[in-house]
């Protein structure tokens, strides 16, 4: 099984790549930004997470990713913020105890939920598969799972027979199968649709 792109740009950061470092920073920084700017404020979150990819940078040659990147980087992120929150606001009397411990249950929650913590993650390889099909066949495949068309909608938009809708549908719906394996609640939404 052929690496995926991630792997690959992963491998050759840590190797010393400048620019795969510039590639995962382009992919990760704004939905990790997002993250942080639900718990602290706007410069604070950039300032957080710049300082997380520079950790990363330097740290390169000894990290060890477990899981995936994204919830490696998410976990990052989110220690930052907690470690503000627990340094300079409850240590300085700005929250209280009852506010601080509410605060910590937020962030396990979202860190632990698999919707926010891998919404990203899932977001991005739902694109990165869509693009490794056939141009036609992705655009219906889009307009079915995503846009909510149904086959005859989709046949009629685009002057196709229905059976090559499906076709498309089917085609594209082999390739998710074998690139979200693990996802089976992803699979089945995507398989369940009224057509």
């Amino acid at each position: 099984m052929k690496p995926d792109l991630e792997s690959i740009l992963f491998r050759k950061f840590k190797e010393g790549d400048y620019a795969a470092f510039n590639s995962l920073f382009t992919k990760y920084y704004q939905p990790l930004f997002l993250f942080a700017k639900k718990f602290v404020a706007e410069d604070m979150a950039k300032d957080f997470v710049q300082d997380c990819f520079y950790e990363l940078w330097k740290n390169r040659k000894k990290i060890e990713v477990k899981n995936t990147l994204s919830a490696y980087l998410f976990t990052m992120v989110k220690n930052r913020c907690y470690k503000y929150f627990e340094r300079e606001q409850f240590k300085a009397g700005k929250l209280n105890e009852i506010e601080f411990r509410l605060k910590q249950e937020e962030f396990n929650f979202f860190l632990n939920s698999e919707k926010s913590v891998l919404e990203f993650e899932i977001r991005d390889r739902i694109q990165n598969t869509l693009q490794k099909l056939p141009p036609k066949c992705a655009q219906i495949f889009n307009e079915s799972r995503f846009n909510g068309l149904s086959n005859k909608e989709i046949a009629q938009k685009y002057d196709l027979s229905l059976k090559t809708v499906e076709k498309h549908i089917s085609k594209a719906l082999k390739i998710f199968y074998n690139e979200f394996k693990e996802h089976t609640y992803l699979l089945f939404l995507l398989n369940f649709k009224n057509n």
